[in-house]
């Protein structure tokens, strides 16, 4: 029993005395000589002292303690505190009665019943300033009460004490000012960790998504070397994340529950349902899906060849390679199985204007629910609608598997206006909050909160602003309340206090009809969307995607993720005949307006699996958008989570104030990464470990509080952290050059130095080295360097080495190898700038432009295509790695002006000397290459003609690439296109 009383204590904390006691539920009348075995309930009591280490007074505390229901001994909660002071008293009485001791098993001799024992109460009562707190208690210990007891009376004298302070006097070195102790002298904070609700509050709903996804340390104060920010609130701060990510593997199960998730969103344009909706409504089959739905195509660039290895996702540590659940109801069938839950957005379902007054009918609601039921089919009488809300033309609907209905619970709406006058109901949004609790044996899993939003947002091209703001304001003014249905169009600001915001849940669907548009030409997205190339078209179009605009500026959506498109815009189709080729209405220029996102607690895994609109519905001038998702819900016991939460901040609790010195040791101080080239990831690790005797909370921060804690080249995780006295941590350094430093390092010096800090909060700074030697590249270059380099750039050993000053070569050495290769050795372009690359082949090519090295040959009889397709992209990697473009952005404008290939060629007198001969070189092997004909293919125009489109798709964004400071306007891409093909086609 002491064991499991020391346990819950922290280091400052010591155990003075423990009592099993029993409670009954007569107490409160007084009656305690008649009650059964039932009406008994066990508990701990315990006398526990304080001793702050910067002053030595002594505190103590009663602390009643209970068994958690099925629990083992170890497993205590404390059901109140309270301070020993002045206020506090307690009395002992005995009471003889008779009992039945069943303690013996049957046959025993002996004498068992008409047994009398003696049972002692103790009273404790606690004076507050207009109550009595009184707790009346049996044991039948003498030995430990006596001990309780007189620990009772010891702390108790002990705070009735007057107590000392010694001041300067000028007469004598010191002078003892004698202080009589009152309630207020002591402020007991420490107990305040005992308490059930200081330790679980900040848990009692999940953390706001946007701060448990954003990086931990930039929420952490301003900081430099030798000028630390706020070490108090950083520590704070620290140790709600350390806690609350600490707690959930603590109580984790190491098993997980799969729930199968189908969203969707439907702009029905005031029409009711009339037609067969399953397409929207059932999964995709994995051996039918390529029929099914457009699967992601590889894009025609090569220009993704590589994404940044270092922005690396990361799941938690209850993630994929948690085992899942052995229980048959957790498992679904490892292929495609029908979702647990359907939650689906409607728009526009009510186009009157009597609708705008908030028409509370369910007749339309009624009907969708019907068709929803109807469309799946002979599976449709295993499911159940578990939820709806309304909001005039909007409609949610959630319908679970009958199998799963047990699983949701705690179920909260919320509806918001946003329409005319900011208020009205034709535009705005509804949602719904539930809990996701896995079936699980034996223990009472934690439940997952999932929110689901539908809205429609302010529609044309030139409302973008609007549309940003409704998003934010729909943030803020979607809220749940605790008690019951909130529906409202006041401000968050106004709510109740134990209101739920809309981001304070573990996952997070937003299903909407956006109205986010295309910023390009009506005419440019119709011809890209009609081209022979058809949907390979999509990602350059998706680059100007409002949506997508707004979320990398962060102006809207900021931290939602968005699986990626591949299906034709959902948005305008024709009713009629009047419709261009592809079926869109022509006074309305295509859009992908139809949208899903989500966003999820790196401790809920998402995996979406599908996102694709439905054209086979044609009710409306929108069709249909639908995504499939996986969760994979780890398993967490709820109450043993409960109970390490309490623990742990039992533990940290009041390192910001301790007196003493947090202390680590690092090892080792220096890391060399040694050759450092570009596009090459290294990494190295340093181990940290807690040498002091308290907690200890670790940040790494700049030289000073304009620099940034790193350069660009070297990243650091984790930034932040806590360990626990002599805990061992990992710390990994990452060096990766990308163009954007590559840029820089090729002006400087090749040697790396640099200095990491890291801060311990209210300690001191730690230094660790960091060097290399960078390898110059011609990467990431301005086109007026490479061409005025004596040689390879690895044979220069300073940023000016060997730099003429004699007149330029032509065109930069680098470039025409790779056009000379590609020229004498390409034979086959079909696929030249779309076959998959191997890497390392790449890295081979750029080392042989940066070192002067010749090409690998293939041998006779190898498949050179792999080496070519390298070589091609490494082409494309070079020109797009440029520091400016190879056609300046100023010229831009002019290029889309002209209407023959003599204009475009005069245009050439307007072009930096280092761009035409770049330009002059480069299109004449485009020409040539597109001349080119397939083995299995004949010559002919139109052939060609194709052939020099496609390079064209993948050439001119790169050589007209757009400014990205802002100062010129970006231009159409097919006029990029076409201004290219007057040199190529």
């Amino acid at each position: 029993m002491q064991a499991a009383v020391q346990s819950l204590l922290r280091s400052s904390e010591d155990l003075k005395a423990a009592l099993e006691v029993e409670v009954t539920q007569l107490q409160e009348r007084g009656d305690i000589s008649s009650y059964s075995a039932d009406d008994r309930s066990k508990r701990i009591l315990a006398v526990v002292s304080h001793r702050k280490d910067y002053v030595g007074d002594e505190e103590g505390s009663v602390l009643i303690l209970k068994r958690m229901p099925d629990y083992s001994i170890e497993d205590l909660s404390v059901e109140v505190a309270y301070p020993i002071t002045g206020s506090f008293s307690f009395s002992v009485a005995q009471a003889s009665r008779t009992t039945l001791d069943l303690s013996g098993s049957v046959g025993e001799t002996g004498t068992t019943l008409g047994q009398a024992r003696s049972e002692l109460t103790l009273t404790i009562k606690y004076e507050l300033a207009t109550d009595i707190r009184s707790h009346t208690l049996i044991t039948r210990d003498t030995r430990k009460l006596q001990s309780f007891t007189a620990e009772c009376r010891r702390l108790k004298d002990m705070f009735s004490q007057p107590f000392f302070f010694y001041v300067p006097n000028i007469d004598s070195p010191v002078h003892p000012l004698i202080v009589a102790r009152n309630e207020f002298d002591s402020d007991f904070s420490w107990l305040s960790l005992y308490t059930e609700e200081s330790s679980l509050k900040s848990f009692s709903s999940p953390i706001d998504l946007r701060t448990v996804n954003i990086p931990l340390h930039t929420q952490l104060s301003s900081a430099s070397a030798g000028l630390p920010g706020d070490d108090a609130v950083d520590i704070s701060i620290v140790r709600e994340n350390w806690i609350y990510n600490e707690a959930i593997e603590e109580a984790s199960t190491g098993l997980s529950a799969r729930l199968l998730i189908r969203t969707g969103t439907f702009n029905v344009n005031g029409k009711m349902p009339s037609q067969d909706l399953s397409s929207w409504l059932r999964p995709i089959r994995h051996d039918s899906e390529k029929s099914g739905w457009i699967s992601p195509l590889e894009s025609i660039s090569p220009l993704d060849i590589l994404s940044n290895p270092t922005d690396e996702q990361v799941t938690g540590s209850l993630g994929a390679s948690s085992a899942t659940s052995a229980h048959a109801s957790l498992n679904n069938d490892t292929k495609v199985s029908d979702p647990d839950l359907l939650v689906l957005g409607f728009q526009e379902m009510d186009l009157s204007a009597e609708a705008l007054l908030y028409a509370t009918s369910t007749v339309k609601e009624d009907a969708w629910v019907e068709a929803i039921l109807a469309g799946l089919g002979e599976k449709g009488i295993l499911y159940e609608k578990l939820a709806s809300k309304q909001l005039v033309g909007m409609l949610i609907v959630a319908i679970t598997k009958k199998s799963r209905l047990s699983c949701f619970g705690d179920i909260k709406f919320s509806a918001v206006g946003a329409g005319i006058m900011g208020i009205m109901g034709n535009k705005g949004a509804t949602a719904i909050r539930m809990s996701y609790t896995p079936l699980a044996q034996e223990i009472s899993p934690s439940p997952t909160v999932l929110t689901f939003v539908n809205s429609h947002l302010a529609a044309y091209d030139e409302m973008l602003e609007r549309r940003n703001f409704d998003f934010h304001d729909l943030s803020r003014r979607l809220i749940f309340d605790q008690t019951g249905e909130l529906d409202s169009n006041f401000y968050a600001t106004t709510a109740l206090e134990t209101s739920i915001g809309l981001y304070e849940s573990d996952v997070l669907f937003w299903m909407v009809h956006l109205n986010y548009r295309i910023n390009l030409a009506d005419g440019d997205v119709r011809e890209l969307l009609s081209s022979s190339q058809g949907t390979g078209n999509i990602p350059l179009l998706l680059q100007y995607d409002q949506l997508k605009t707004a979320i990398a500026s962060g102006k809207a959506f900021t931290g939602f993720s968005e699986h990626t498109i591949t299906h034709m815009p959902s948005y305008r189709y024709a009713s009629n005949l009047s419709g261009d080729s592809l079926g869109y209405d022509r006074k309305r220029k295509p859009a992908w307006t139809d949208r899903i996102l989500h966003m999820s607690a790196p401790s809920v895994p998402v995996t979406q699996r599908s996102y694709c609109s439905h054209p086979q519905i044609t009710m409306s001038d929108h069709r249909p958008v639908s995504a499939d998702f996986i969760l994979n819900i780890p398993i967490v016991d709820k109450q043993r989570r409960e109970t390490a939460t309490s623990k742990l901040y039992r533990e940290l609790w009041g390192l910001e104030h301790s007196s003493k010195i947090p202390k680590i040791k690092l090892q080792p101080i220096t890391l060399d990464f040694g050759k450092v080239y570009y596009r090459r990831l290294i990494r190295q690790t340093l181990s940290i470990q807690n040498d002091g005797h308290i907690p200890c909370v670790y940040r790494f921060v700049g030289a000073d509080a304009e620099q940034p804690i790193c350069p660009q080249w070297l990243k650091i995780h984790p930034v932040a952290g806590l360990l626990r006295p002599g805990e061992l941590s990992t710390i990994t350094v990452t060096v990766f050059v990308d163009n954007s430093s590559a840029s820089q390092l090729n002006l400087a010096l090749p040697r790396l130095n640099f200095t990491l800090i890291l801060h311990t909060a209210l300690g001191k700074d730690h230094f660790i080295s960091v060097t290399g030697e960078y390898q110059y590249t011609c990467f990431a270059n301005k086109l007026t360097r490479l061409t005025r380099l004596p040689g390879p750039v690895r044979t220069m050993k300073s940023p000016n080495d060997g730099v003429p000053a004699r007149r330029p070569v032509n065109a930069p050495r680098e470039i025409m190898m790779l056009i000379n290769w590609l020229m004498t050795h390409v034979t086959d372009p079909i696929n030249l700038f779309s076959r998959p690359l191997e890497e390392s082949i790449c890295i081979n090519i750029r080392e042989c432009l940066d070192t002067g090295d010749p090409f690998p040959s293939p041998k006779s009889g190898e498949d050179h295509s792999p080496l070519a397709t390298a070589i091609a992209s490494t082409l494309v990697q070079l020109l797009d790695s440029l520091v400016d473009p190879v056609v300046p952005p100023y010229l831009h404008a002019r290029c889309l002006q002209m209407t023959s290939r003599d204009e475009a060629f005069e245009l050439l007198d307007k072009f930096p000397p280092e761009s035409v001969n770049v330009w002059i070189s480069l299109t004449a092997f485009l020409h040539y290459i597109s001349l080119q004909k397939s083995p299995s293919q004949s010559s002919t125009d139109q052939a060609n003609m194709n052939m020099a489109e496609r390079l064209a798709t993948v050439f001119a964004p790169v050589l007209l690439r757009d400014d990205s400071t802002g100062l010129h306007t970006p231009v159409s891409p097919i006029g990029k296109r076409k201004f290219l093909l007057h040199f190529v086609s």
